[in-house]
């Protein structure tokens, strides 16, 4: 539930940035000059670009969250079920790095396990 709160800050913030900001790039583009026309269309790009990166980000923490509660469920189970022991043994070890790489390799073993 933290994840889809913190998703949902954040793309509240994206918006308001796009919306409070964005006017501005327009107005520098509509001048014309060679730098601020760039400067507007940059101002003007940032937020395209943070969406751009934020996608796989939420589509792994949406698939993150099926994986999770699949092993609930049913358990965890093949190469997705080695990775989750591992991100949980991580996790204990308290090396957050480990932790996130054996956990995104579970939800790409879980993806790549699942009927299409």
């Amino acid at each position: 539930m933290r994840e889809k709160v913190t998703a949902l800050v954040l793309l509240l913030v994206l918006g308001f940035y796009s919306a409070t900001i964005g006017w501005r790039g327009v107005e520098l583009v509509r001048d014309g000059r060679p730098v601020p026309v760039l400067l507007g269309l940059a101002v003007i790009l940032v937020p395209v670009v943070v969406v751009v990166a934020m996608v796989p980000l939420l589509l792994l923490a949406r698939d993150g969250a099926r994986m999770m509660e699949q092993a609930r469920e049913r358990g965890a189970e093949g190469d997705w079920g080695r990775e989750l022991e591992r991100a949980e043994a991580s996790r204990v070890a308290r090396d957050r790095g480990a932790e996130q790489r054996h956990y995104r390799a579970a939800v790409r073993a879980w993806r790549a396990g699942r009927p299409r």
